[in-house]
């Protein structure tokens, strides 16, 4: 048995997902389909013979109109309206619809079919998500924290006023940049590792302490907190940055580090000072103890000598033993005066400056020499301590290397610097003849030690370096051996920040 059109019409319609009518050309319903009861709450005899409009939002009913109804009178096709339908129960439901004209084949007639389906949770899905992106760009733009989106591959697609201000920037400046062209190259390593340790999915958030670069040029302290967004499937696509300034708190930190190492050198110094004292006592005993004894036999033997002749003999060895007194007193005067510190100004003092004025002062005996000098100060090129006295102990270095230099070779002199733990360390290094540690090491800066006999010296230049570095809270050490040269390092604490 076959069935009949309107049989078939009401099978298919009562199975469809979507709510189908037809409608006179000013709206009227002549048919709907039987699913209407599921969709729109209404039987399909309530609305035969109604009008639609008086089922639209107020908001838009207008708007059906001029852009819907009224084109498809005029033969446009394919009108597809999205608008709020009052459901049965008294609250609106959002419909989009499918509307075009056709033509009865017989009659000739013009009627309006519509095809609608129920898209309100969609449209409140939206909604909803709108309303977020809404609350989160305006949380994102008042935060009071600074606030930056990267993407995958770490450039800025968004930062709030916060992290610009921060920085130095306005907000544009910074969008469309690399997050490492403002980040410090010293935490920048740890930063990317962590960020790789996000896109393999080890971890989902991390926070560290790091500098960023401000606009002027210095660097600014900061903690960050940094999240992934991921897509459906897990991937990352978006990376938060939630960035605290610190840069006060870490100022005072390092201040206080700084004072903390300065006493500890403080100390040590008067530690230092304190060996000195004690060894410069011992010094004087014995320095004094032998020109004063000598002065008093020669006044005993005077007084008791009548010849002439060794009276004056006498007299030229008292001459004698006061020109030796002066001296011992001159050189521990001078001793004196370096322990003091009263002239004392540290700054930071670039080494290579400094070495070209004593290069400057030993020009004419270097010439003569042809001395060979290699300077590599890369790593550091600057020292923290007063001008002369980072002369002087120059100045010693490049006159011992000149007066002990091996008469069978070209001298050739190298002077390098760098850091060891918290120190500046020189190297002062020379292709001399040397000194033969294994006999002088525990002479090597002690008051009038000579250690070539071939070769004048008082024996107190390096004595008197080795006072003046542990004066500065510094120390010095050498290593040689007899006919290959000798290396001085000179140790120098940092001073008030790192170059």
């Amino acid at each position: 048995m076959s069935l009949q059109d309107s049989e078939i019409l009401q099978l298919l319609t009562s199975i469809s997902r979507e709510l189908v009518c037809l409608h006179e050309t000013d709206g009227t319903y002549v048919y709907v389909s039987p699913n209407s009861k599921s969709i729109i709450g209404y039987e399909p005899e309530e609305l035969l013979g109604r009008n639609p409009y008086d089922f639209f939002h107020p908001d838009d009913r207008r708007l059906i109109f001029e852009r819907s109804h009224q084109p498809l009178l005029r033969g446009d096709d394919n009108i597809h309206p999205t608008f709020r339908f009052l459901h049965q129960n008294g609250t609106y439901i959002w419909l989009q619809s499918d509307n075009r004209l056709t033509t009865h084949a017989t009659s000739g007639k013009k009627y309006i079919h519509t095809s609608s389906r129920d898209i309100t949770e969609k449209i409140e899905s939206d909604a909803n998500l709108a309303l977020s992106e809404r609350k989160f760009k305006t949380l994102f733009r008042d935060s009071p924290i600074g606030l930056v989106l990267t993407s995958k591959q770490g450039y800025i697609d968004d930062v709030n006023e916060s992290f610009a201000r921060f920085l130095g920037y306005e907000t544009f400046e910074l969008l469309g940049k690399h997050f490492s062209e403002i980040s410090s190259h010293g935490e920048l390593e740890e930063n990317l590792r962590y960020r790789d340790s996000v896109q393999k999915g080890m971890i989902d958030h991390y926070a560290i302490e790091k500098q960023y670069i401000h606009k002027l040029g210095h660097l600014v302290w900061a903690y960050i907190t940094v999240t992934v967004l991921r897509d459906d499937l897990g991937e990352p696509i978006y990376y938060l940055a939630q960035i605290i300034d610190i840069d006060e708190r870490k100022k005072t930190e390092t201040l206080l580090l700084e004072n903390n190492e300065h006493l500890k050198a403080t100390k040590n110094s008067l530690l230092i000072q304190n060996k000195q004292l004690q060894s410069y006592n011992q010094i004087i005993s014995h320095h004094l103890r032998a020109p004063v004894s000598n002065l008093r036999s020669l006044i005993d033997l005077l007084q008791i000598t009548e010849s002439v002749e060794e009276r004056m003999e006498l007299q030229n060895h008292l001459e004698e033993v006061t020109v030796n007194l002066e001296t011992v007193l001159s050189e521990l005067i001078t001793t004196l005066k370096i322990q003091s510190l009263e002239n004392y100004h540290p700054e930071w003092v670039s080494i290579r400056e400094t070495f070209k004025r004593v290069e400057k002062l030993m020009e004419g005996e270097l010439q003569k020499k042809k001395v060979l000098i290699e300077l590599n100060l890369a790593e550091k090129e600057s020292v923290f301590i007063s001008k002369d006295y980072l002369e002087t102990i120059l100045l010693q270095l490049l006159s011992n290397s000149l007066q002990f230099a091996e008469p069978n070779r070209d001298l050739r002199i190298v002077i390098e610097s760098f850091a060891i733990g918290s120190e500046t360390t020189i190297s002062f290094s020379d292709n001399g003849s040397g000194i033969d540690l294994s006999r002088y090491s525990d002479q090597i800066f002690q008051m009038k030690k000579t250690f070539h006999r071939q070769m004048s010296g008082k024996g107190l230049g390096l004595f008197l370096m080795k006072y003046t570095m542990e004066s500065l809270g510094g120390r010095i050490e050498v290593k040689s051996k007899p006919g290959e040269g000798a290396t001085f390092l000179l140790h120098f604490p940092f001073g008030s920040s790192n170059l």
